[in-house]
């Protein structure tokens, strides 16, 4: 469904009343991902990583547009914040526990099923589920929201990073996001999520490691390499484009994690990648939340109008009245 037929359409049928999509996604907020879980699992749905950075990152957007005027962020960090359109999951996550700055539950529910359903026919989902959905909601209704660590836990179940991503955004602007925009003590813990201890140096062994997953190489090929130096094995590595040598800098840690790195434990779902290709979903949230806070704004500002207005009344009134006093 394109970005303008999702504003077009403000209502589904369900059953046949007519509901309006906003207030039906308000209505869902209550439904803890335990449930969440346990329905996409049924219908067999997995969604694709970028989707849940797509949804922290227009959640804490506000307060980082706002950075430049905030004394907590210091130069450095707002000079690291140019980048915030590209940051992967790691970093907004660090972001926003570095700086106090919540990932609101009850907001990250809303987006995701403001997705879910304006995407209902791609998803192979039935107008009809959100009238159970609906019932669900009355189970939960003064139940307590969860926490952000409770969500992440249970939708690392279906959320999975399709090939040729880290972290919710393509490999290679991954590697340059994370160049420009961390230090290396956040590169050696986003290498400590992955379970991979980056050393200082790589040794010969590590080096041929790396050429051969690189590259693909068989067993012969690398014990011709064990036959090589290291001046050597850097040379050969450097001819064939793969950036890596012994002593590692930022780059070659950020590529390193990249090698080592352990798979997600939720596998690859191509079915559901399928659905999701051609979705952009990041676009469609940030002019979403752009939008939301353009209406915040108009909607303060009609409150001040008014507020002046009814001011300006009241002190003619009052003027009026003294007026009349005095000239009784």
């Amino acid at each position: 469904m394109t970005k303008e037929l999702m504003k077009q359409e403000e209502f589904i049928y369900l059953y046949s009343k007519k509901v309006k999509i906003e207030k039906l996604i308000e209505t869902f907020v209550v439904i803890p991902t335990t449930e969440i879980i346990k329905y996409l699992k049924n219908k067999e749905l997995f969604l694709p990583n970028y989707i849940h950075k797509a949804i922290i990152r227009k959640n804490i957007a506000p307060i980082i547009a706002s950075a430049d005027y905030d004394d907590r962020f210091s130069d450095e960090m707002k000079h690291r914040l140019k980048w915030f359109d590209q940051f992967t999951i790691f970093q907004l996550e660090r972001l926003a526990e570095s700086y106090r700055i919540e990932i609101n539950v009850t907001e990250y529910k809303r987006d995701f099923w403001d997705i879910m359903i304006r995407h209902r026919a791609d998803l192979g989902i039935n107008n009809l589920e959100f009238v159970k959905l609906q019932n669900l909601t009355m189970k939960y209704q003064k139940a307590p929201q969860e926490s952000y660590a409770e969500l992440k836990e249970h939708f690392s179940t279906i959320y999975f990073e399709p090939k040729g991503y880290f972290e919710g955004c393509r490999l290679d602007e991954a590697a340059e996001v994370l160049l420009n925009s961390t230090t290396l003590s956040d590169i050696r813990d986003l290498g400590k999520k992955y379970d991979v201890e980056i050393p200082r140096r790589i040794n010969k062994k590590q080096l041929i490691d790396i050429l051969a997953l690189k590259l693909d190489l068989s067993e012969n090929e690398q014990e011709e390499l064990a036959k090589q130096s290291i001046l050597e094995l850097e040379r050969y590595a450097k001819k064939r484009d793969v950036n890596v040598s012994i002593e590692l800098k930022k780059a070659d840690m950020i590529e390193y994690i990249f090698i080592k790195r352990k798979q997600s434990r939720v596998p690859l779902h191509e079915e559901s990648l399928k659905i999701f290709e051609g979705m952009n979903i990041e676009e469609y949230l940030y002019e979403s939340k752009f939008e939301e806070i353009t209406h915040k704004y108009n909607l303060q500002r009609k409150k001040r109008k008014r507020l002046v207005r009814n001011i300006v009344i009241s002190v003619i009134i009052v003027a009026a009245a003294i007026v009349f006093t005095l000239l009784q």
